[in-house]
């Protein structure tokens, strides 16, 4: 069943000892006999945690096939997500200075500026031009 989810057995285990997914029945050879409801708890645990709940939000969500996560839990994930962009947006900000920064200082100054007739940071600025200072995300709202 871990492979027709996607999933390792280990994890598997570990949602049957935290109680995310029921244990099933055995057979009389001792194997599990997992049926169609444990690979649809199984697949709807992996596209909640892949959206970002953890496995403690999961348990306290209400269980069914057609059920969805509370449009406040929704809410706060979008948010949080929102926020980790920001930060990981200001951080590839000041990555990109730094970046500058070090490409300026490794140029060597009177070889640059002789060959080539340009000041060395003129060069420098051309060469990261290209370079987007940050990431343009699109996000929809709805």
């Amino acid at each position: 069943m871990a492979e027709l989810a996607g999933t390792s057995l280990r994890a598997v285990r570990h949602y049957h000892d935290i109680g995310l997914l029921e244990e099933p029945g055995r057979r009389s050879n001792g194997y599990k006999q997992y049926g169609v409801s444990h690979l649809v708890r199984l697949l709807r645990i992996k596209r909640l945690t892949a959206l970002g709940f953890s496995l403690s939000q999961i348990a306290d969500m209400r269980d069914g096939p057609d059920s969805d996560p509370d449009p406040r839990d929704l809410r706060a994930l979008d948010d949080e997500l929102a926020a980790t962009i920001e930060r990981l947006q200001h951080v590839r900000s000041d990555v990109g200075a730094l970046m500058r920064r070090t490409a300026a200082s490794e140029l060597p100054q009177a070889r640059s500026g002789r060959r080539t007739g340009r000041p060395p940071t003129a060069m420098v600025e051309e060469a990261f031009a290209a370079v987007p200072p940050t990431l343009d995300l699109a996000i929809d709202a709805n």
